[in-house]
């Protein structure tokens, strides 16, 4: 990897980081939402499996605002409380099956888990991040989610 990319990921993931809580899940919908045809190609060639299959359906299965909550807990677990889902089970799966339960999750955007809103428009903050995403090398943008997952 070149330095271009090393610090091209070091800046995607800080500003990813320093993000609210809503906006990284804005962010993440709106990435796999896009690159949805070309992520299971290089990332998830085994995947959905058992694990992610079971989250993505307890998930499925919760009311939209306690998605949300559940959603909000995975992603940042030390921020938000509550148990709407097992914060222990997601903490066990790989890395990979992070990236492919997200991608389970971005599949069912709007239809069995809660979307973003049609007229939603992202903050200034998350549109920097959205940007600086915009990358042909895809594979540079699975790494991103591996680090930030």
């Amino acid at each position: 990897m070149t330095s271009t990319n090393i610090n091209f990921l070091e800046q995607s993931v800080t500003k990813f980081q320093n993000l609210d809580i809503d906006d990284r899940l804005t962010v993440l919908a709106l990435l796999y939402t896009e690159i949805a045809d070309t992520i299971p190609a290089i990332a998830l060639n085994d995947m959905p499996n058992e694990k992610t299959a079971n989250l993505v359906a307890r998930i499925q299965n919760l009311p939209q605002a306690e998605q949300l909550l559940a959603l909000r807990q995975l992603l940042n677990q030390d921020e938000v409380r509550g148990k709407a889902i097992s914060n222990e089970e997601y903490a066990s799966i790989s890395v990979d099956e992070k990236l492919a339960f997200w991608y389970q999750l971005a599949q069912n955007l709007g239809t069995s888990i809660i979307g973003v809103p049609n007229d939603y428009i992202p903050s200034e903050k998350a549109t920097e991040v959205l940007d600086l995403l915009h990358t042909p090398n895809i594979e540079d943008l699975v790494t991103f989610f591996k680090r930030v997952l």
